[in-house]
């Protein structure tokens, strides 16, 4: 498993923000809200919730727009939406260095993010990847080289109470017995990153109170 480092409370302008890096990977997220949103964006009974995803190329193409919206699905499944109607959370998500994970990357960066603005969520998640190499070994977390190298990928977003899957994201094919060893090899990593979590976040509460 590659080595996770992350920092919170990174941006002195946004409500809640967190900077998250797996290997060669680095995601800065920021959290604003809930907060004001115009008219035509207000829903009476939830708050609206704007995810931006941003490359370390800088240009945004479909894959990055389809990532976007696989990580506002996420998030919109942790929050508790119907919590502040008529108001808006924006998430932005800038990916500083690129080696392959943006998507587990952001995921995470994005949570810890919401948890240092105090936004409410019905647990915290977690992402973590894996392929499968040429010789059949699943590899976790692995680098840009390695996914090229691989026959498949699967992302799995993770709840942090049963660690039940949330979601999976594949790109190849899997037989159901390595897509279940996958699971399992990720379910493990996951309860790690929510220790993480957890540890950063109390981190943080020490400082302040000192």
């Amino acid at each position: 498993m590659s080595q996770h480092l992350c920092e919170i409370g990174y941006l002195s302008r946004s409500d809640g923000s967190s900077l998250y890096c797996i290997g060669g990977t680095v995601v800065l997220a920021s959290v604003n809200g809930p907060g004001d949103v115009k008219a035509s964006n207000r829903h009476y009974n939830r708050t609206q919730l704007d995810v931006c995803y941003s490359p370390s190329t800088g240009q945004s193409m479909i894959g990055e727009r389809a990532l976007e919206s696989v990580i506002s699905k996420t998030i919109e499944q942790a929050i508790i939406v119907h919590l502040h109607p008529r108001t808006a959370i924006n998430v932005t998500l800038q990916e500083m260095q690129s080696d392959g994970l943006a998507l587990s990357t952001s995921i995470n960066a994005a949570c810890l993010a919401l948890l240092d603005a105090g936004v409410q969520m019905k647990s915290t998640f977690s992402a973590v990847t894996c392929c499968i190499a040429s010789s059949g070994a699943i590899i976790l977390e692995p680098t840009e080289a390695e996914i090229k190298e691989s026959s498949a990928v699967v992302t799995f977003v993770f709840d942090g109470l049963e660690y039940n899957v949330l979601s999976a994201y594949q790109d190849g094919s899997l037989d159901s017995d390595t897509f279940n060893l996958c699971l399992i090899k990720c379910q493990l990593a996951a309860k790690d990153i929510t220790a993480i979590f957890r540890k950063t976040i109390e981190d943080k509460h020490k400082f302040d109170k000192s």
